[in-house]
């Protein structure tokens, strides 16, 4: 969970202020953030990075898709919100404001519907005005900061730095670069959490369902990873890649196939390496023989794990046949010519790409 602030981490973030909270300031505070939902006119995801006034300055330059509890909310929702108190009784610096968001199409507090999200953001002073922030600097205050290279590791309080393993991330990040012909981020932020649920919530966003142990996720354009595996902590290979492969992808068109296959070929999925990952697959699709490789391309209905696995395959036929250049051109194909660039890739028609494919996996498998 993520923990309380204390007096001493509030003044470590904010500026001085002598005075104690005041109910002016929790007005101004309110209208403040609602002035911010209003101007979002209900497309809350879609608008996370549109520049707002009413946001601070200095995330909005850090950030480019700066409203990160935002961006979990659907378009639509309706706000609600539950509390605006001050982070620190005693001065008028900062106040922590949560509201919950209900599902578009009901009513709040509907007894008949469920919360969305509940998400927490800040409010500071910012040049004798109040401004939003993220909870994400709240949040990780506490959290042990170590550099490895271009990446700055915040390691949650209840698990152990893993030294080793951060290098060796480090490392990934610059071979990875080089490898594809990309500049590497010039720094990287890693959040190493307890699970999935805990990196969301250092966010400001907590969903009703618990996610667990069971993943990560990254922010490439803010150039952030969240890893919520302990046991891959600093060393969430498949995140990093997400950010580092951008600049291949940045302004053009890819698909899930190949934007989610690419770094689970480079650093596996879900927890699993690439080969449990494409062996989890094969059990898979022999339980499931309608599960083809075009029903995976096709249909987003496909478990994200099946069509990761999928994807991560195909990378693998490409590389062999046509190197990182092939491999580029996959993660740019756009999804009508998915198809084709790949025959084209791998000199086939694309029945013979689907057979190649299936006997690679069975291969991986049988191993």
């Amino acid at each position: 969970m993520v923990g309380a602030l204390t007096p001493l981490l509030v003044a470590s973030i904010l500026p001085a202020c002598s005075s104690a909270p005041t109910p002016k300031s929790e007005a101004e505070v309110r209208t403040l953030w609602s002035s911010y939902l209003a101007a979002k006119q209900g497309q809350y995801a879609s608008n996370a990075g549109t520049p707002s006034p009413h946001w601070g300055a200095a995330e909005q330059a850090q950030w480019p898709m700066y409203d990160l509890a935002g961006f979990y909310v659907s378009d639509g929702a309706i706000p609600e919100v539950v509390r605006v108190t001050p982070v620190d009784q005693r001065v008028d610096t900062a106040y922590r404001i949560v509201t919950r968001f209900w599902p578009a199409g009901t009513r709040v507090r509907d007894t008949s519907a469920t919360p969305e999200l509940t998400t927490t953001v800040f409010a500071r002073r910012e040049r004798r005005r109040w401004v939003l922030a993220n909870a994400l600097t709240y949040h990780t205050a506490a959290w042990r900061r170590v550099v490895r290279g271009r990446v700055t590791f915040r390691v949650a309080p209840a698990l152990a730095f893993n030294a080793t393993r951060a290098e060796q991330t480090a490392a990934f990040v610059d071979s990875l670069a080089q490898t594809f012909g990309v500049a590497p981020p010039p720094r990287l932020d890693y959040y190493v959490t307890e699970s999935v649920d805990q990196a969301l919530e250092i966010l400001g966003a907590k969903f009703p369902q618990r996610y667990g142990a069971a993943g990560g996720f990254a922010k490439p354009v803010n150039v952030q990873v969240f890893s919520g595996i302990p046991a891959l902590g600093e060393a969430y290979r498949h995140e990093v890649a997400h950010v580092v492969l951008l600049p291949v992808i940045r302004g053009g068109t890819t698909t899930l196939l190949a934007s989610e296959g690419v770094p689970t070929w480079l650093g596996g999925t879900a927890g699993r390496d690439y080969a449990h990952a494409v062996r989890a697959m094969d059990s898979a699709l022999v339980a499931q023989p309608d599960i083809t490789l075009d029903r995976i391309a096709d249909d987003m209905r496909v478990p994200s794990d099946i069509r990761n696995a999928a994807g991560a395959v195909l990378a693998e036929l490409v590389h062999e046949a046509r190197g990182v250049a092939g491999v580029r051109e996959y993660l740019q194909a756009p999804g009508l010519e998915l198809r084709r660039v790949l025959e084209r890739l791998l000199a086939r028609e694309w029945a013979e790409v689907s057979a190649l494919w299936r006997a690679r996996v069975r291969r991986i498998a049988a191993s």
